[in-house]
């Protein structure tokens, strides 16, 4: 359903009656966002007013999926005790979500980044290179965009956890535990899948002539999400065997 439509929402919620929401759905595409603000405002603003003003009403706990996209990624870094200024229109509508959650008592807000895994239609990092090393194509990535990859079954089983963690509540920082810039990560899945890395072209952020600005020492460090809730980020080395599995056991 358009999860921006109130009156579809709030019915699936009255008939639903969940306890604990995780809120999951957003625009992500950034340079989309920086173009059509309404519709990037439309999906990743004002579903999250109408799921908060539904949890408020009903004593419901509220999980946000944010980003670190909030940061400006001047320093690298980056803990939840750092300010959010967002450099581009993608990470303002995840602050402005932020605001809107950070007003419920029970709340977590997390904010992972460079989401990866095997996802046959999917979009993310890892898929996007698949295809290209699938069709033997180049790739231009970035050498001077630094984040922490997030494997997304580390994220999964950290919700899953926060789930069965009550009365724990507030903003963390959930990226993996490795910093390292795009065209490194790129290297790494190369290496370890057996993709030829001469397909991968490392370039400046400015050579994409992109409309929205990217935020590039965007390191981040989530040792308080893995103290609060005992938890523990896999390494890239182990993770990506997982994915091996899987792609071993999918096609």
């Amino acid at each position: 359903m358009d999860i921006a439509d109130e009156i579809k929402l709030r019915c699936v919620l009255d008939k639903t009656k969940p306890s604990f929401i995780v809120h999951v759905a957003a625009l992500s595409n950034v340079e989309k966002c920086e173009i059509e603000r309404d519709l990037a405002y439309k999906n990743n603003v004002l579903p999250v007013k109408i799921l908060t003003e539904w949890a408020k009403e009903n004593d419901a706990t509220m999980l946000f999926i944010s980003s670190d996209y909030v940061y400006d990624g001047g320093r690298g870094k980056f803990t939840e005790d750092d300010q959010a200024l967002p450099v581009q229109y993608y990470g303002l509508t995840k602050l402005q979500g932020e605001d809107i959650v950070s007003k419920l008592k029970k709340h977590i807000i997390l904010r992972p980044t460079v989401i990866y895994g095997w996802d046959l239609d999917g979009m993310n990092f890892f898929m996007q290179l698949f295809r290209k090393q699938k069709d033997k194509q180049e790739m231009k990535v970035p050498v001077d965009q630094i984040n922490n990859p997030t494997f997304v079954n580390d994220l999964c089983e950290l919700i899953v956890k926060i789930l069965k963690t009550p009365d724990k509540y507030g903003i963390f920082v959930s990226t993996g535990p490795e910093s390292m810039n795009r065209y490194e990560f790129g290297l790494q899945l190369c290496d370890s899948m057996g993709w030829d890395k001469e397909l991968l072209k490392p370039v400046q952020t400015l050579e994409f002539g992109q409309l929205a600005k990217r935020p590039l020492n965007n390191s981040t460090s989530s040792e308080k999400v893995c103290r609060m809730f005992n938890f523990d980020f896999n390494d890239l080395k182990t993770n990506l065997e997982i994915i091996k599995n899987q792609i071993e056991n999918n096609l």
